[in-house]
């Protein structure tokens, strides 16, 4: 037997005031039946009503956050933090960023914490934390230089890596989860040096901080990106080349805000690229790839990247 809600009862079966279940009723919304002068509920069209007004937004519960929030998490770069901040100003989406490292940004996103990541490791790296459980777009941002950041008026004879560790110089280093540390690493181990072994300091969260650490003092030497000790006056020894890279899961390519996001990036790094900044380049600007996961539906690359 079908029941029949009042429109008290209605209005708290949908943790409404009845005040705005009569605005529901008068605009034709939800389902009711005027009888001898009362409206009543047909509690199964109630249900219907409500299954049909129910949105399952892509990438569950965060995909909903997007609407009011973009999140990125991943590696710092100091013109990718330039580029948010102009978008912040030009636009009414607000950006909420944590600097955590390449491989702690693709674990945010792999397990449904950031919209997009930052990020400057291998993408076989990225293949293997996905598996088969997820994919993304790879986006290509800019190249740029890594090296030992110095000052030579107070440590004349930093030639290497090597001579940092031999002097015991006081060696400041990046988050484990960084691309930078595994840079470090990996070129230690080129060396046969062990990161283990540098007389350490603290450990910074961006390239900026760890310059500036060693501009006052608190670190005699760090490997960062060139810009870094260019803005802080400090003396830099190329070490590597490597390209920075955003990681967008593959449900939110197509979301208005991600694709706004992007589109402004893209543009506003073309601008930039006429500024011949120390360290740079974007002869790779807006390069997409795909990995992990397949995708059935995408036949081509979206076309603000064309």
């Amino acid at each position: 037997m079908a029941e029949y809600l009042t429109t008290k009862e209605v209005a708290q079966y949908l943790r409404l005031n009845e005040k705005k279940v009569y605005a529901l009723v008068s605009e034709g919304q939800l389902p009711a039946a005027r009888i001898c002068g009362k409206w009543l509920f047909p509690r199964h069209l109630v249900d219907q009503w409500v299954e049909k007004n129910t949105v399952f937004p892509s990438f569950g519960l965060f995909g909903a956050l997007l609407e009011e929030l973009l999140i990125i998490q991943g590696s710092n770069d100091w013109l990718f933090s330039k580029v948010i901040g102009l978008f912040q100003k030009d636009s009414d989406l607000p950006v909420a960023c944590a600097w955590v490292g390449s491989v702690a940004g693709l674990l945010a996103i792999i397990s449904g914490r950031a919209h997009l990541a930052g990020y400057h490791v291998e993408d076989e790296k990225i293949n293997k934390l996905a598996g088969d459980r997820w994919g993304c777009y790879l986006v290509t941002l800019l190249e740029r230089r890594q090296g030992i950041i110095f000052d030579a008026g107070r440590n004349k004879n930093i030639q290497d890596l090597a001579s940092i560790q031999e002097q015991k110089l006081k060696f400041a280093t990046r988050q484990k989860l960084s691309g930078t540390y595994r840079l470090v690493e990996k070129l230690c181990d080129a060396q046969g040096l062990r990161i283990e072994d540098f007389n350490q300091t603290n450990s910074y969260s961006s390239h900026m901080d760890l310059a500036l650490a060693i501009r006052a003092g608190n670190a005699d030497a760090g490997v960062g990106i060139q810009i870094a000790a260019w803005q802080c006056g400090l003396d830099f020894i190329p070490l590597s080349e490597e390209l920075y890279k955003l990681a967008v899961p593959y449900p939110f390519i197509s979301h208005p805000h991600i694709a706004k996001f992007l589109e402004y990036t893209i543009q506003a790094l073309k601008s930039m690229s006429k500024k011949n900044l120390p360290g740079y380049g974007f002869e790779q600007l807006g390069k997409i790839e795909t990995i992990g996961k397949p995708l059935s539906t995408i036949t081509k690359s979206p076309s603000i990247f064309e």
